[in-house]
């Protein structure tokens, strides 16, 4: 179980903290930002787009969108082995009949990851992939997630649809599957995505942080706590104090390492950008902020995800960095020296 949680955790801080209201009402940095920062050069960077250094960053959008659109390639013959990823359907059914949380399409799997009840894995080395077996298994006496399955017996009907290699598919081929035209189009947009990455790391590196603003830290821990909270009871059955004793942590313990190792690298970009903000008064309003997270909520093209249950799982603020981290990159990407 704890080796289960730290790894969906983990996943799921990338994916959070990857990405004002009233321009008077902002969430973030009120104060006086510069006590805390210094900015350096943030105009007409010099962005050479035929670099090693800039190739990079271009790489790093392309891996982006593989990971994110699952465009690895794909073994459909053979047999699973251990260290596989596979990608598989399954049903677990008690009595004959299938049980809550015990079905799933499309799911990813690496055998070996102990992700799963004892057997299950193990029961897929040496399958055919494109093929379908029974696994008889046993729920573990003392399993807390679902106790009415405890010490059960159970069948998990699965059927093997591919494994997922780490080899990534080239653009070239792939292009068209997210929607665009042609490949220069495609190879036109992660050229400005990996500019603007590049050019923020610039104007981080061109600047300097002198400290953390007390109370914008406790903003962003909070925030972050309440998602950890949340993605551990959902997923997993249980609160934030039993997750911090499955880990060995005290609260204290878990703050200081979430503020030190995660939060504090977040903030420097986000004074910095802040700062770009303010220093070319690019104005931030409510509206902005509001069709941010309407945006965001449609996306997700579900009728269970919507703004209010996005802003309850986030935080307020962290739509409003979305919209000031777009205003300030655009600017700092119209300004920019790109050959």
């Amino acid at each position: 179980m704890k080796k289960i949680i730290s790894a969906a955790l983990a996943v799921m801080f990338t994916v959070v903290f990857a990405a004002g209201c009233g321009k008077d009402a902002r969430i973030l940095y009120n104060g006086k930002l510069s006590e805390y920062v210094e900015l350096g050069d943030y105009k007409n960077i010099q962005v050479d787009t035929s670099s090693d250094s800039f190739k990079e960053y271009y790489d790093d959008e392309v891996s982006a969108d593989v990971s994110s659109y699952d465009l690895y390639v794909r073994r459909t013959e053979g047999t699973v082995a251990g260290g596989d990823t596979v990608n598989i359907d399954y049903v677990g059914k008690k009595d004959g009949e299938a049980f809550d949380g015990g079905t799933a399409s499309g799911y990813y799997l690496t055998i070996g990851s102990n992700s799963f009840i004892d057997g299950f894995e193990e029961g897929l080395i040496g399958v055919e992939i494109g093929s379908t077996v029974d696994l008889d298994l046993t729920f573990p006496e003392d399993y807390s997630s679902a106790p009415e399955l405890a010490g059960q017996p159970v069948v998990f009907t699965v059927t093997v649809n591919y494994v997922r290699t780490e080899e990534e598919r080239k653009p070239e081929d792939y292009y068209s599957e997210l929607g665009y035209a042609s490949f220069d189009e495609y190879d036109s947009e992660l050229s400005e995505r990996a500019a603007k990455v590049y050019l923020t790391d610039k104007v981080i590196e061109n600047s300097e942080i002198k400290g953390f603003p007390e109370e914008d830290t406790e903003t962003i821990y909070s925030a972050y706590k309440n998602t950890v909270d949340k993605n551990v009871s959902s997923q997993y059955g249980i609160d934030f104090e039993t997750y911090l004793s499955y880990n060995g942590q005290t609260e204290e313990q878990f703050k200081a390492d979430a503020v030190t190792n995660q939060i504090e690298p977040l903030m420097k970009e986000q004074m910095v950008l802040y700062s770009v903000l303010d220093e070319e008064k690019l104005g931030l309003t409510d509206e902005e902020v509001q069709a941010e997270l309407e945006r965001q909520a449609e996306s997700f093209n579900s009728t269970s995800v919507t703004a209010e249950t996005l802003n309850e799982y986030y935080g307020e603020y962290f739509f409003e960095y979305l919209v000031v981290k777009e205003k300030a990159v655009d600017f700092l990407y119209e300004n920019a020296e790109i050959s």
